[in-house]
């Protein structure tokens, strides 16, 4: 990026082309002028991404640069110095664009805070107008990125273009709240796709220029060393470091560059894939190994099927994949449901757990469990029925157990406790209580009362 320096003071030029370390913020080269109509003609013959200058300047003020630029249509973004505080200068300013109006004399942390703000604008401002943001899947682009092996069919330069010279972090939120994901989403430069939820977790990618404002908004928030996408090595390095603890080589990718289950993953052969990665895992020594392996399965999994839902494959890299062993079993459950080439429709779905908790009203009923008999994964199942019946998949659960309680009540003589037993649940002093949250009387109370 380019910088331009202006005021009509020649010390106070060189104080500031020498105050900060403008490297640090992306900027290569500096601009400095003491005549402010020079510095007019330098902003219509070059490309100047910053201008820092006076506002009040002989001939041409500040004021008149920043309608100078914005007649010319340029990007340019603006920062005002001044040593008088009128306020009819500063409401100027901003109506006209400015980004700050700082005071002189100016200290380094004041023109810290400011550039930081300009180039977090800048920043999110070229990735919002590079490419056509809403078909972007952030989680495909990182498996693109880390993956050792590359299915065929997917191409991400134009995003590798986009991030370009843009630094970012890997963050992770244990014990996330509502608003934290909202915080996220809100501080992100609008790379909503780069920001995963799972059951225990928040996890994802933000622009390393908002970390310092997410670090003092979220509880919990961690984040990795800053890193830019050209530099893949970098970004699989520190990927595995920040999210498994684990520091990963070049060399120890080996492991998956000649692996025969590759194949036949992409060509959809899932039976075969399943044997050979049952077959070759448990012959991993280490759990460095095994999570390199158990990625580049899901990666392969990802983008040769479009009938994984994006939850699942979230919740496998960013919770299940920490203990290899336990996930392995999650994602062979998941490559069988492929074998299987089930179709339902959500009716079918929704309609086939409800007659599965019916005819097992007694049993231990979970989400896991109910999973399977629809072949989801229990995180997306959970999410399913909430979308498409509108209220949580554990509240119904609970109201079938008490309704059927009702009936047994009403048409039996046996004992409340013998019914909390018949209706699932172990014990009944708890079955009674949310027996009274939902009819508002006890048991024995609705016995009475309907035999009456």
């Amino acid at each position: 990026m380019r910088l331009l320096i202006v005021d009509d003071g020649h010390y106070i030029v060189e104080y500031l082309k020498h105050l900060l370390d403008w490297g640090s913020f992306g900027i290569e080269h500096i601009e400095t002028s003491t005549n402010s109509i020079e510095a007019k003609q330098i902003l219509s013959q070059n490309h100047i991404d910053i201008l820092i200058t006076d506002i009040r300047m002989p001939e041409v003020s500040g004021i008149d640069l920043l309608q100078h630029i914005n007649e010319m249509s340029l990007r340019t973004k603006v920062v005002f110095l001044s040593g008088y505080s009128q306020f009819d200068y500063a409401q100027k300013a901003v109506r006209l664009g400015a980004l700050d109006y700082l005071l002189k004399p100016v200290d380094k942390e004041d023109m810290e805070k400011a550039m930081r703000q300009v180039i977090k604008i800048i920043n999110e401002k070229k990735l919002k107008t590079s490419v056509a943001w809403e078909k972007f899947d952030g989680l495909g682009y990182l498996l693109s990125v880390i993956g050792e092996r590359h299915p065929t069919g997917n191409d991400y330069s134009t995003y590798d273009n986009a991030f370009m010279n843009q630094p970012f972090c890997f963050f992770q939120v244990s014990d996330a709240r509502e608003k934290d994901e909202m915080t996220l989403r809100d501080n992100n430069g609008g790379l909503d796709q780069f920001i995963w939820s799972t059951t225990s977790t928040l996890a994802g990618i933000v622009l390393y220029s908002n970390t310092e404002r997410l670090e003092n908004s979220i509880e919990n928030i961690t984040f990795s060393e800053k890193f830019e996408f050209s530099h893949k090595n970098t970004v699989r390095y520190y990927f595995y470091q920040f999210f498994f603890d684990e520091n990963v080589g070049i060399s120890e990718f080996a492991i998956v560059r000649d692996s025969a289950e590759f194949p036949k993953l992409e060509s959809g052969d899932w039976e075969c894939a399943r044997k050979k990665i049952l077959k070759n895992f448990p012959k991993i020594s280490s759990r460095k190994l095994k999570t390199i392996y158990l990625l580049e399965v899901i990666y392969y999994l990802y983008f040769t099927n479009n009938k994984l839902q994006p939850a699942e494959v979230q919740d496998w890299i960013f919770n299940q994949l920490k203990n290899p062993d336990v996930a392995l079993h999650s994602i062979i459950l998941g490559i069988a449901q492929l074998e299987r080439n089930i179709k339902l429709s959500n009716d079918d779905i929704i309609q086939t757990v409800q007659v599965y908790i019916a005819n097992h009203i007694s049993e231990c009923l979970n989400l896991e469990d109910l999973g399977k008999i629809v072949h989801l994964h229990p995180v997306y199942l959970s999410k399913l029925y909430k979308q498409e019946t509108g209220e949580n998949l554990s509240n119904y659960i609970s109201f079938k157990r008490l309704e059927k309680a009702a009936r047994l009540l009403i048409d039996s003589n046996l004992h409340v406790t013998d019914i909390s037993h018949l209706v699932g649940y172990k014990k009944p002093q708890y079955f009674i209580k949310l027996f009274k949250d939902q009819y508002g009387i006890t048991p024995y109370q609705y016995r009475r009362k309907q035999t009456t």
